[in-house]
């Protein structure tokens, strides 16, 4: 809870200012124009020293993930995405982060021309906008360098993603369990609150950024399994094209993906890949814990297991969970088998005829029923561990 901030005037009179609720005077519009007004309103210089001055190109930019709500650029080239929100609801987070990815995923593939195309579109000026929107305020600024570090930005997804708002709630640092599939780009992703408030006869009106959260530098992640498969961080972009085989698992799970609803809103989704099997990342982090569902054609099975790494806090966790075996075998609807040489806990079924069984609806309702079961039992004891061992 805040405490109630307070205005002070030249006779020592005080004035209070109270927090404004969803939609009292103020909207997601509103508040990205505020935004755009004042970047020296956001801590970004506190998040990267390297984006302490920041200059405003424009407002919903079009790329081909959809308009971006706030475009900035730092004298260097640095590129900074901002993203407004008022999260009313706990979906709302999983699909603000999966946007503001897309996003940057989109313009890792753009050119400086197509910046400076799409900023001159929204702006209305004509020429190379960008550099003389910076000029303005940066009249040292070099054309050459700053047309460079904007391409380089772009070509290496090195920005910076600000997801700002009011309404967000606490267990934010769950969020970066969102990020294991984009470890080929450079980004920082900050969380900013951006309390609103007003005096009682409403001549003025107060925000207050805070930091909740923001990444360093996004490892690559690797996952272990057990049939010799393990995706790569950039989703499987090597030269030679997959085989008619892992051409179906990729729509499987595309489709899959896209149709399933969880009862844990806040678990992040795979990534589908042109495998047989796709991960789900569970606390405290994707090196540490994942759900896999899996293909097995050697044994013309299909199965979901719980993974623990080998590590120390691996190891750790799965002796906890175990310790509790009793308990968690009587709340999954389903028998499971604890591997004590693999740390994992699992359940599989065997698919009888042609593999892969990818039409079979008892397999996609397999899939969803086992993995909401695992998510529903694991994810909370994961978490309270991890907060426990933290």
């Amino acid at each position: 809870m805040r405490a109630t901030p307070f205005l002070i005037n030249g006779n020592s009179e005080t004035r209070p200012l109270l927090r404004l609720a969803f939609n009292e005077g103020f909207s997601e519009q509103w508040l990205q124009k505020q935004l755009f007004r004042n970047p020296q309103s956001l801590p970004f210089g506190e998040i990267n020293p390297g984006y302490r001055e920041v200059v405003p190109l424009c407002m919903e930019m079009n790329t081909a993930a959809g308009p971006i709500d706030i475009v900035y650029v730092t004298p260097q080239g640095k590129l900074v995405i901002v993203e407004t929100k008022l999260w009313r609801n706990p979906e709302a987070r999983r699909k603000v982060i999966g946007q503001i990815l897309d996003y940057a995923k989109e313009l890792q593939n753009w050119s400086y021309s197509d910046l400076q195309r799409e900023v001159s579109r929204r702006t209305g000026e004509k020429g190379n906008v960008p550099y003389e929107v910076v000029r303005n305020q940066y009249p040292i600024t070099e054309e050459a360098e700053f047309v460079d570090g904007v391409s380089n930005s772009l070509a290496q997804g090195d920005f910076m993603l600000v997801i700002a708002g009011d309404g967000i709630r606490s267990d934010t640092q769950a969020m970066i369990q969102y990020l294991d599939n984009t470890a080929n780009m450079k980004f920082t992703l900050a969380v900013i609150e951006t309390a609103v408030y007003q005096t009682e006869d409403k001549d003025l009106t107060f925000i207050q950024p805070r930091t909740l959260f923001q990444t360093k530098e996004i490892q690559r992640t690797v996952y272990i399994t057990d049939f010799g498969e393990s995706p790569s961080p950039e989703g499987d972009r090597s030269s030679s094209q997959p085989s008619p085989l892992m051409t179906q698992y990729h729509q499987f799970w595309k489709e899959f993906i896209n149709d399933l609803r969880l009862d844990d809103p806040d678990q992040p989704m795979a990534n589908p890949l042109a495998k047989g099997n796709v991960f789900f990342t569970m606390p405290p982090s994707s090196t540490t814990a994942w759900i896999t569902l899996y293909f097995y054609k050697a044994k013309s099975e299909i199965g979901c297991f719980l993974r623990l790494a080998s590590s120390e806090e691996g190891l750790s966790l799965y002796q906890e969970l175990k310790d509790d075996a009793e308990a968690i075998n009587s709340e999954l609807p389903l028998t499971v088998e604890w591997d004590d040489k693999n740390c994992r806990v699992i359940t599989h079924r065997r698919i009888e005829g042609d593999w892969p069984p990818v039409s079979d609806a008892s397999v996609k309702a397999f899939f969803s029923e086992t993995l909401n079961a695992f998510v529903n039992t694991f994810r909370p004891r994961l978490e309270s561990l991890s907060t426990f061992d933290s």
